[in-house]
């Protein structure tokens, strides 16, 4: 089971990661074109706009990865409802892990690579969201 649990846990996080840097990948190329097209009007609105909808869409991001990991637990049987496999996987991936809703032995190390790659993920977003920043900052206070 150990095996089992090491390949599935490789293989779902490896998948979660790819679209993770995909999805911002997506995000940067629309934020070029945004910051071509606010670039004709108010930079300050602009960047108010580009940064709110950039939060927006690395929560839902975030938002899919969790429900990805949820359904999964959903077809291990790990869980009988939605509520609980949603509650466990986001209190997983932000490694609060209030341990009221827990995992089988059978599949508990399976949750640490959720956990592995919510911590490595958050940092992601992060980082892109304070990169994001100082860009949008630099570009608003020099024009």
């Amino acid at each position: 089971m150990l095996y089992t649990q090491l390949v599935y846990g490789t293989i779902i996080i490896t998948v979660v990661v790819i679209f993770h840097v995909v999805s911002l990948v997506f995000l940067a190329r629309l934020l070029k074109r945004w910051h071509d097209i606010y670039a004709l009007f108010d930079r300050v609105l602009g960047a108010i706009v580009g940064l709110g909808v950039s939060v927006f869409f690395i929560i839902g991001i975030h938002t899919v990865e969790a429900w990805s990991w949820a359904y999964i637990y959903l077809l291990l049987g790990e869980f009988n409802t939605i509520n609980d496999a949603l509650y466990f996987s986001i209190s997983t991936a932000t490694t609060v892990g209030y341990g009221d809703v827990v995992m089988s032995e059978q599949w508990r190390l399976l949750s640490s690579f959720e956990a592995i790659g919510g911590w490595l993920l958050f940092g992601v977003s992060t980082a892109f969201l304070m990169g994001l920043m100082r860009y949008v900052f630099n570009d608003v206070s020099v024009k």
